[in-house]
């Protein structure tokens, strides 16, 4: 699965490292005798072709090195994505504290209204149903 890696050396704390895909791919086989597919991730586990679920949030921070292989765009009214430009990993569904930035405070909102909503859909249905 290709994850591009990269840094600036400015705006990050590492030395500048440019993403490569030839030079990861050529790496990747002389390693493991295989030469990665760029979009094996989207093959392998489908990608945005995800009409068919329901009732979930792909929740992306861009500080995440791992943003560039999630689902960014909503795909329907009840799978959507949530981008959230000044967070990284995970950081909307740790503890709130004071420092957090409005984006994600804006997103947790967003995770608790779809939460709010599928569970009041639910019961609906099952209502319905007696």
């Amino acid at each position: 699965m290709v994850m591009p890696m990269c840094t600036t050396g400015k705006d990050d704390m590492f030395e500048a490292s440019p993403w490569n895909f030839t030079k990861y791919s050529e790496e990747c086989h002389r390693k493991y005798n295989v030469y990665p597919r760029p979009d094996g991730a989207g093959v392998e586990y489908g990608g945005d072709r995800l009409h068919a679920a329901s009732n979930i949030v792909f929740s992306n921070g861009l500080l995440d090195p791992w943003a560039g292989g999630g689902i960014l765009n909503s795909i329907s009214k009840s799978v959507t994505a949530v981008v959230i430009i000044d967070a990284a990993h995970h950081l909307d569904l740790m503890p709130s504290t004071p420092h957090d930035p409005q984006s994600v405070i804006a997103a947790r909102n967003i995770h608790k209204q779809n939460i709010d909503k599928w569970i009041r859909e639910f019961r609906q249905e099952r209502k319905n149903r007696q």
